[in-house]
Formats: C-alpha cells, structure tokens, sequence
C-alpha cells in the first residue's frame, strides 16, 4: 500500500506544469519584444556616438530666426580681395596666392572645416613668404571634400570679430587648387 501512495504521488508530480522559462509560448511571445528593447538600446547608442555635427559660419541666434552677417565679405569686396590655395598632398603643405587693395599682415589664419565631421576641423596659420604669399603646415588627411576659410584673425574663436574674410570650397578628389573669394549673398 506505501508502494502504491509513493507511485500515485510521483505520477501526480509529473502532471505538475513546466516551470515558466521552460515553456515555448512563453519564449514565442518574449523572444520578439527582448529582441526590439535589445535592438533599440543599441541604435539609440549609436545614434548619441555618431550624430551629425553641426557646421556653422557666422550665424547667431535670436528668438527662433537666424540673421547671416555679412559684413566681411562686404569688406573684402571692397577691398578687391582674392586668393588661390595650392594644396601639396605628399608634403602636407598650403600656399595661398593672395591679392587685394591692403596692407598684407604676416600671417593669416586658414580654417579647414570638414562637412560632417567637427572633430577633423583644422586651422592653419599661414605666415607671409613674399608680399601676397603665404605657406603652412595642414595637419589633417587632405582627402575628399572641405569648407576653406582664410581671415586676418588667428584666434579661430574670434573669426567674426575679423576685417574681412575669404571663402572656398575644394573636393581633393577633383584637384588640389581652389580659388578663394568673398562670400556671396
């Protein structure tokens, strides 16, 4: 009769539900909602580590418009300034090849804006050669396409505090010149 109870409780114990992780509707279901939590994470990560960066000239904000100021190349106008940039990609070196009705300082500061990424942004000082030529030393890879900008002020924080300004725009896959000239409006 104890044979009997121990074997009638051992079959009662094996109609006893699975434990929930071992069931296969319960993975059905979760496995697909886990999956998108995971996937989610992962590009909300992505997204916050590789977000564009934002290129800006000389805007400012106020209120919800942005004004451009134009001052600069206004003056360069009126100055008749412009200016060719050489771009020797073995040695890493810039020549600007400028002219204009001033008195030419000893050095210029070229700024090289990258269009997506802020972080390969350089700024060149260019110091005068001979009266309107001017060399430096670039220290990013002189590849694919760039924003130039070539002004009076070597204090990159203080470019819209410059005189004038000038301004480019050069591809290095197409050719290592660019001609520089006053920004349009």
């Amino acid at each position: 009769m104890v044979k009997r109870k121990v074997q009638q409780t051992a079959n009662n114990n094996s109609d006893a539900p699975a434990p929930w992780y071992r069931e296969p509707w319960f993975w059905l279901v979760m496995a697909p909602l886990v999956l998108v939590v995971i996937t989610s994470f992962i590009m909300v990560s992505i997204a916050v580590r590789h977000s564009d960066d934002v290129v800006s000239d000389t805007y400012y904000k106020e209120s919800r418009l942005y004004h451009y100021s134009a001052e600069q190349d206004q003056h360069a106008r009126e100055l008749n300034m412009a200016g060719v940039l050489l771009f020797s990609p073995e040695d890493k070196v810039v020549t600007l090849d400028l002219r204009g009705d001033i008195d030419y300082p000893e050095k210029l500061l070229l700024s090289l804006s990258h269009p997506v990424e802020a972080d390969l942004d350089d700024h060149v000082v260019l110091e005068q050669v001979s009266i309107g030529r001017y060399r430096g030393q670039v220290h990013v890879p002189l590849q694919h396409r760039w924003y130039l900008q070539v002004s009076p002020e070597l204090n990159p924080e203080e470019f819209r505090n410059a005189q004038w300004r000038l301004k480019g725009e050069i591809n290095f896959d197409l050719g290592n010149g660019v001609p520089l000239k006053p920004a349009v409006q």
